[in-house]
Formats: C-alpha cells, structure tokens, sequence
C-alpha cells in the first residue's frame, strides 16, 4: 500500500549536497521541472533538514506535477483554406450544438490519438490523402478561396504525439493537421461514424463541464 505523507512528518533520503543518508521533513516546496521549462508551486515533498534541498516526491504529489506539466501550453498554428476549418467546425456542430470554435482543439486531438493507436487507420489515411489533397486542389481551383490561420494552445503530451506521427510518416505539421481534416469530413458528413460521434459527445461532456 503507497505511503500518505502529511507536513511535518519525518523520514530519510540519500542527500547529494550533504553526500549522505539525511533526516528529512516533509514540508510544501515549489518544485521546479527537470528541463528547466517552469515549476509546481506548493507541493509536498521531502525536505533535507541539513541543507533545505528538496530531496524526494512522495507518490501522493506526482499526479499535481504530471498536472501542472501537462498543462504546460506549446502554440500550434497553421495555415488552411477557409473550407477545411469549416469542415471542423461542422463537426463540432453536430457532436454539441453548444460548441464553438474553441472545440477545433479537442476534435484534432482525438484524431491524433486515433492515427497514433490504429496502424489500420493510419495506412488508409497514408493511402487516401493524395487522393484527398487532388479533390480539394480541384475544389479551391474554382474561384478564390481565402486562408485561414488555425491556432491555439497543446499539451507537451499532444505536441509529442505530433512530433511522433510526423517522424514516423514523414508528413509535415500542416499535411497532419490536414489528414485530420480528412478524416473528420469521412466521418461527419461523407459517411457519418456513429462510434465517432458518441466518443466525441463524451468527450464534449467533459470538455463543457
């Protein structure tokens, strides 16, 4: 069974400073990130009562830290025609009539998850997005079409997972966000996917709790 720490409480640690086995208090502490990118405030962890260095994480502070550094906001913006963000936009209208724009960002999240567990998935999406790419050309080819910038705030988690699908198939940021678009419109309007629609209504649950 994991061990509950409360404030004050003591314990022993290895201590690099102090080259040594230390008595510890367990006290609130900001916690800073390995790279260097920021730090939890007020978190509970143990504390060298030599020199004040904060020496381990308990296991009931770990899900404040994975929180805060998953919340951590990387820009993603790209540039698509005025059709494709629209396509987006119809889907969030269908899954919550409530939606707005601000939806676009768990829609394409959800299909990054998708590309990256579904091998399938992503062979037919490899398969169909020349094909894809082709009608749109057609499509915008028959009178102006203005461009659109899509943008907003991910994850380091989502932003991995970018960087994942992109080295594993060799697409760059905007052809991904692209193929997603793709899929939304073979699954919300060309041929409606009555499991996609349910996992997103979920998924709009949550996200306007």
């Amino acid at each position: 069974m994991t061990k509950f720490y409360e404030p004050g409480d003591k314990s022993q640690a290895i201590c690099p400073h102090c080259k040594g086995l230390v008595a510890t208090t367990f006290a609130y502490r900001n916690v800073a990130f390995n790279d260097g990118s920021g730090f939890v405030p007020n978190v509970l962890v143990s504390v060298c009562d030599h020199c004040d260095a904060n020496l381990a994480i308990p296991a009931q502070s770990t899900p404040a830290i994975r929180r805060a550094r998953e919340s951590a906001s990387i820009p993603l913006e790209v540039n698509l025609r005025a059709p494709e963000l629209e396509i987006l936009d119809t889907a969030a209208y269908e899954i919550d009539q409530d939606a707005t724009s601000r939806f676009r960002k768990p829609l394409i999240a959800y299909y990054l998850q998708r590309l990256q567990a579904d091998a399938t998935l992503l062979e037919t999406a490899r398969h169909d997005f020349p094909i894809w790419m082709e009608e749109r050309k057609s499509i915008y080819a028959r009178c102006s079409i203005p461009k659109r910038r899509l943008s907003f705030k991910v994850t380091p988690r989502t932003q991995a997972l970018m960087v994942e699908l992109q080295e594993k198939t060799g697409w760059q940021k905007t052809s991904l966000v692209r193929i997603v678009v793709m899929l939304v419109k073979r699954d919300f309007i060309s041929q409606p996917s009555p499991e996609a629609l349910s996992d997103l209504r979920q998924v709009a649950a949550v996200v306007n709790a």
